[in-house]
């Protein structure tokens, strides 16, 4: 779902506000601390600071609408993050603003009176309902019992009359921790179960931001905030923690923090090298901290573990290495995308030019298709409409890595650290890559951006034999190796990766005229920092084709009905399912032979 634009906020405040106008205000909200503390809420959510009054008039006549707190299997670390909210104080928020009817935490009945305060409120009053942790199942039913109700029916019984459902943290939004193999509480969560649509605020535990901004939202404006495909609010976990981190710039220039004991842990260096999974989770961290926004995990110097990200304690299990195959802890599919079907047309041979894909192209019910085509001698992509084909992508690629390394060092301070650092740290790597010639030669075969990066980035695949004959190829005007040779090297090492985690590089293709360019500048130094802090090259070619299929994605023409895909690299299905869930409306077509 979209973000909405600024006048479409607008509208849908004041009519919110009209909508409350028939009920009286049950509390004051004029003082100057709650209005600068709505003002940074605001900031969050993306509410313009030109709607505050529109925004407390509304909050000031949410009277009738309460919030019930329930407590399943977790730790109370949601609830203590809550508890450390700075201003207004956790009280103004209890009785003045959200009018926390149920929280066993913090409420004054227990026993019976508790019981009958959670009865009331779930019989007579509209409420939001707020669960903190897992649910257990089967067997395991009756280990959280909640006056006479185990929490599986506690849960249900309270979603009847509830206007929005939300799962605070990740037990409740994904299981979390008690639900790591072997799942002895056979621990779920809320979304496994119920068919009700809930808001996930996942985080072990979530900024106290991330909750209040997001249940500030639901009150402003009656419904969810714009979500993204795991049910999180795309304000809060619209970006991953390596774009938001204070340390990224150390990262780009390739400095990394060798050990938990190094000095440059003080100095800012990136922690990626020690294990951070920042760059594969998705939450606001680094912006919104925690305990009064005192610091958060990265600034007290341990890497992110990934924490509101699904199955993380499975698949981010060993939480001070980098991802690797030889790290590889065990993998919980729970949670990730199924693989849409899609059709397969097998040829006799490959489609070779222009005119046979013309032929072929009539053969579909389709009037405008894109045919990808990754030759192993030649790359094109085709636009097809009204009986006509024309070009939409050329490339440029130079295929000298000496050359391209050297244009890092002179590009800027940044570029020049990363280049000292890559010749220090991959010393062996960089002693061949300066025994290649510095002949310049130019490829418009999109494949053999594989072949540069296994160059640049592989120190210990590559044999002497190889090194030998990738020279050769520089050498000659035409390919011996017919442009297969790396590309199906980095395939392989892409599909024996036990990680289902990109590392986003930055391939893009930039409209020139009429045409499309790929630029892998920026693509290839952020492989080389990655490969500096210890991703291995199973992991880099993953995101290496991942990020290239992202980029053709991104490019494809939305009136298109029909996209034909041929090449090697489309036959993985982890690609496949790229193309299928980002185009769920459109045909996707393989060829096979």
């Amino acid at each position: 779902m979209a973000a909405l634009q600024k006048e479409e906020i607008e509208t849908k405040l004041q009519a919110r506000l009209q909508s409350l106008s028939h009920t009286a205000k049950s509390t004051m909200l004029q003082n100057d601390s709650t209005k600068t503390w709505l003002k940074d809420q605001l900031s969050l959510i993306n509410v313009p600071k030109t709607m505050l009054d529109v925004c407390i008039e509304i909050l000031e006549h949410m009277s009738d609408l309460k919030v019930v707190w329930l407590h399943l299997q977790e730790c109370t670390g949601c609830s203590e993050s809550l508890l450390r909210t700075e201003a207004p104080s956790f009280e103004v928020l209890l009785f003045d603003i959200f009018k926390i009817v149920y929280h066993d935490l913090v409420m004054v009945s227990s026993g019976h009176g508790a019981t009958a305060a959670l009865e009331h409120a779930s019989s007579h009053e509209k409420y939001v309902l707020l669960v903190e942790g897992s649910v257990p199942m089967g067997f395991a039913k009756d280990y959280i019992t909640l006056g006479n109700r185990n929490g599986y029916d506690e849960v249900s019984h309270l979603l009847h009359n509830a206007e929005a459902v939300f799962a605070v943290g990740t037990c409740s939004s994904f299981g979390g921790i008690q639900s790591a193999y072997p799942n002895p509480t056979n621990g779920h969560a809320l979304s496994e179960i119920f068919e009700r649509e809930v808001i996930n605020i996942p985080g072990c535990p979530p900024s106290d931001k991330n909750i209040v901004a997001t249940l500030l939202y639901y009150y402003l404006f009656g419904e969810s905030p714009s979500l993204d495909s795991l049910k999180r609010p795309l304000w809060a976990y619209g970006k991953s923690v390596h774009d938001l981190c204070e340390r990224k710039s150390f990262f780009m220039s390739g400095d990394f923090v060798e050990s938990f004991d190094d000095p440059n842990m003080k100095e800012g260096y990136c922690l990626y090298k020690v294990g951070c999974k920042g760059p594969y989770t998705y939450n606001s961290c680094p912006k919104v901290k925690f305990n009064a926004k005192t610091s958060w995990p990265v600034q007290g110097g341990h890497g992110c573990i990934g924490c509101s990200e699904p199955n993380f304690w499975d698949n981010f299990g060993n939480i001070e290495k980098p991802l690797s195959n030889k790290s590889f802890f065990t993998l919980n599919e729970k949670f990730v995308p199924k693989i849409l079907p899609l059709s397969y047309k097998k040829l006799q041979a490959p489609i070779q030019n222009t005119q046979e894909y013309m032929q072929f192209a009539n053969t579909l019910k389709s009037t405008k298709n894109l045919f990808i085509n990754l030759g192993v001698d030649e790359s094109s992509v085709l636009l097809y409409g009204d009986g006509e084909c024309k070009p939409l992508i050329s490339c440029a690629i130079s295929l000298n890595p000496k050359l391209v390394l050297q244009s890092y060092e002179s590009k800027n301070k940044q570029g020049k650290k990363l280049y000292a650092n890559y010749q220090n740290k991959m010393k062996d790597r960089y002693i061949e890559l300066m025994k290649l010639c510095d002949k310049e030669r130019i490829s418009s075969n999109i494949n053999d951006v594989f072949s540069l990066f296994a160059m640049i980035l592989d120190d210990k695949t590559l044999i002497d034999e190889e090194i030998s004959m990738i020279n050769m190829w520089l050498e000659s005007s035409l390919n011996p190796l017919g442009g297969n040779f790396q590309t199906t090297h980095i395939l392989q090492l892409a599909k024996s990766f036990k990680f289902p985690h990109v590392s986003e590089l930055g391939f893009k293709f930039k409209k020139d005229n009429d045409y499309y360019m790929l630029d892998y500048a920026k693509a290839l130094s952020i492989a080389m920092s990655y490969r500096i802090g210890g991703l291995d090259m199973h992991g880099l070619a993953y995101s290496m084709v991942c990020d290239l299929a992202n980029a053709f994605v991104e490019i494809i023409d939305t009136t298109c009905d029909t996209i034909v895909l041929q090449g090697e690299m489309f036959n993985l299905s982890f690609i496949q399912q790229i193309f299928t869930r980002r185009l769920k409306d459109k045909t996707i077509v393989v060829l096979t032979y």
